[in-house]
Parts: C-alpha cells; structure tokens; sequence
C-alpha cells in the first residue's frame, strides 16, 4: 500500500483494575496458543501495520484529529439538545429522529473524548447536553427509555429497544468521571436492572432490537457482550456488589454457554433454555439462522471479555478470550475479503461469502492489539498487519458517521500503541499491572 494513503487518515482500555474478590472461572489448564512464556515474546515490536510504532501512532492521530473530530462536532444539536443519530463529512446533519441507539453512544464519544484525549470544554458541554436532553425526555419510571425521540424531545416511540438503554449505561459512566455527579450513577445502576430483566426473561422478544421480533426467551451473543463492556466501564468508577455479579454472569453467558467447544465458536443465538439451537426446523418464515455465528459479535466478545477479565486480575478468563478470539479469526476471516457471519457452524468462508460490514474490522483490529500488547505471537501480528492493510485500503469504507466501533477504535489504539511504545516494543512482564 502507498504511503500517501496512510496519511489520508490520535486513556486505556486496560485500565487499572478495582478491588474485588477474584472470580474463579476457567481454572482448567487449555491448549496455551499464546502462552505468556513463548519465545515470541522475547522479540522486540517496532513495526506493526507496515509502518514504524510512531507512524502508526500518527496515523491513527492524525485521522482521529482531521477528520473524525471536526466532524462530529458539527453533530450536536446545540438548540434542542441531543445529537444527529449518524453523521457523514460534508453531509448536513439531521436532528430530526434522535434514537437512543446513538444518543447514549453520542454521550460515551463526547465524554472520552472530553477525558481522554482533548481536555476540550466544548466536547464535555456536548456530551452533558445530550445527556440532559434524553433525561428529560426519554427515561422512564422504570428505568427504561424511549426508543426515538423527535428534534424537540417528543416521544417517537415506546422503550423497545434494549441496545440503546445499553449504551445509556455507558454514557453515564464515562460522564461520570468529569462531572462525579452521583445522580447519573444512579440512572445508570438502575438501567443495568432494567436490561437484565428483559434479558433473562422467559418471554422478552428482542422486538426492534437488531432486527424484527425473534421467539420469546432467545438469548442473543450481543446482548450479553456490550452490557458487559458498558458494565466494565460502570465498575471502573462505582463498586457496586449487584452490578458485579451481573459483569460475571455475563461473562458466563459468554464463555460457558454462547462458547461451544465442539466447534470452538460463539452461537448468536440459543434458546430459553441457554442451549445451542440443534436445527433451524422452528423457524419457519423467519430470516434469522439459529445457528449462525456472527464474526462481528464474536470478535467483541472476545476483546471485551478480556477487558473484564484485566479489570478483575484473572489471567486464565483473559486467555480464554484470547482464544476464543483467535479461533473466531481462523473460522471466520477471509483473506482480503474481511470476517464473515457463518449461517451455520459447519460453513467455510469463501471469497464468495456475504461479509459483515467494513466497521467489524474495527474491532478485528482492537482484539488483535490488545493481544499484542501482551504477547508478540506471530500469528496474531500476522492477523494485525493484513486486517489493518485490508482495512485502510479502500478510504470509501471508512465510517466516520459512527459513534462507537470507529472511535473506540481510534482512541484505544492510540492507547495501546502509545503503551508499546514506552515498553521499547518489549511484552510486559507483568500484564496485569
């Protein structure tokens, strides 16, 4: 790839873990494909994604600053409060439907960026502007919010979307760090009681959350991942014991039950009973495969369990994501092509197959770093390097319109690279610390 494409295109999420008891999950010795003892991990890193550490380092600033900042700075609605749900360079933005799906990770981007990375009043004011705009009009009695909101506030819809509660959480959460206002911590707890309600509920339907109504008591991969990453965030500044237990369920939904073993893959979907779906026979009519795996959510999955699993100290729960990870990348990632949703376990991709959208290498990438930051298998630079050239060589695909994958992909890796970077390239000793 040129070198003038790069320059077309700036804190952690490993962070310093709170006082809890250890969760004693996975104890069981697997195979160590990257055991922190490898000999890969005696080799400096100074070149990851064709480029020396600092030209990644600027790369990724450079885009974050130029382009995806100035932005979306223009995509706060100033008047009536709140944010254009997706907004693209030189499109005018639209504050017509204001969805809860955005909003609250509208909230979260402003607020990192606020703490983060620019120290800039105008970022922080946006974001306590959109969170007192979908306080005031979308927040239930119950702890549920309105789905979609007009430009003024007026409710478009009921509270049917459970995603957007979801990133309600994690906008609250990070507001809380530069404002300690202890009201939103509340909101944000009590949500976390919400969601899970509906989440294990023998007759919660998933109606317009991703897609149409599915059979009641279907337990979705996604809807345990970024309740999890959202409830990482929660913990980081607020113990609360509930909410700490509900952080290891979901780590359990994800390891001990969407983990199938036989095929060393996450299921999407299983039934009420938290089964694998044994055929697709019930489902007549519908458009969902029951047995699918989406690489996307897999991947996620997987960074955000060893997210969690760094929080807690627990070495053998963060290798089980690793794992997890790299298997989903060897059944699931396509030469040149990107990662692919299996309709069925048993499928190979194919050049051919119908791929998950460019953003999901957002997250290829996050899960590959995290891992390199750690640990210099070879194989998982290997995944770093052809995902990143795969990924920056079509600028058309980026998504600058995003409020979540992009950004989050953006700051972490500036976080990270800047980590290796200080390390001289060298694995740490002591990943947990």
């Amino acid at each position: 790839m040129q070198r003038k494409k790069f320059l077309k295109l700036g804190g952690g999420i490993l962070l310093s873990p709170t006082i809890i008891n250890d969760v004693k999950l996975f104890n069981k010795n697997k195979h160590d494909i990257f055991d922190k003892n490898s000999n890969s991990n005696h080799l400096i890193l100074d070149r990851l994604g064709g480029m020396s550490l600092p030209e990644l380092l600027d790369f990724h600033r450079n885009y974050l600053y130029k382009t995806y900042i100035p932005n979306w700075e223009r995509g706060v609605d100033w008047d009536n409060g709140g944010f254009a749900d997706s907004l693209k360079p030189g499109q005018e933005p639209d504050f017509e439907k204001k969805s809860m799906y955005y909003q609250g990770r509208a909230i979260w981007m402003f607020s990192y960026l606020y703490n983060h990375v620019t120290k800039n009043k105008l970022h922080l004011d946006a974001a306590i502007n959109g969170r007192n705009f979908v306080v005031k009009h979308a927040l239930l009695d119950d702890f549920r919010w309105n789905s979609i909101l007009e430009r003024q506030g007026n409710p478009l819809s009921g509270p049917v979307d459970h995603y957007g509660d979801i990133y309600m959480v994690l906008g609250l959460s990070e507001l809380y760090k530069a404002t300690s206002d202890e009201k939103d911590l509340n909101i944000a707890i009590n949500t976390v009681h919400s969601i899970l309600k509906r989440l294990v509920s023998p007759i919660y339907q998933h109606t317009d959350a991703h897609g149409p109504a599915m059979e009641p008591g279907i337990r979705r991969l996604g809807g345990w991942q970024h309740l999890l990453y959202s409830l990482s965030s929660l913990l980081r500044v607020k113990y609360d014991q509930e909410i700490e237990q509900i952080a290891r369920f979901c780590v359990r939904m994800i390891c001990e039950y969407h983990w199938i073993e036989e095929y060393k893959l996450l299921f999407e979907y299983l039934d009420i009973n938290y089964k694998q779906y044994i055929s697709n026979v019930s489902n007549w009519g519908g458009s969902r495969n029951l047995r699918s795996i989406s690489g996307w959510h897999s991947i996620q999955a997987c960074w955000m369990v060893m997210d969690e699993a760094h929080r807690v100290k627990h070495y053998p729960t963060y290798r089980h994501g690793i794992e997890m990870g790299f298997s989903t990348l060897e059944k699931c990632y396509v030469d040149g092509k990107g990662i692919i949703t299996l309709k069925y376990p048993e499928e190979i991709p194919k050049v051919e197959s119908e791929f998950d959208p460019w953003g999901a290498l957002d997250d290829v990438l996050l899960f590959c770093l995290m891992v390199i930051e750690n640990n210099h298998h070879p194989d998982i630079i290997r995944y770093y390097n052809k995902c990143f050239s795969l990924y920056h060589s079509i600028p058309d695909n980026y998504r600058p319109e995003d409020l979540l994958h992009l950004p989050r992909q953006l700051f972490y890796s500036i976080e990270i690279i800047n980590r290796i970077i200080k390390q001289e390239g060298k694995v740490k000793n002591a990943p947990f610390d």
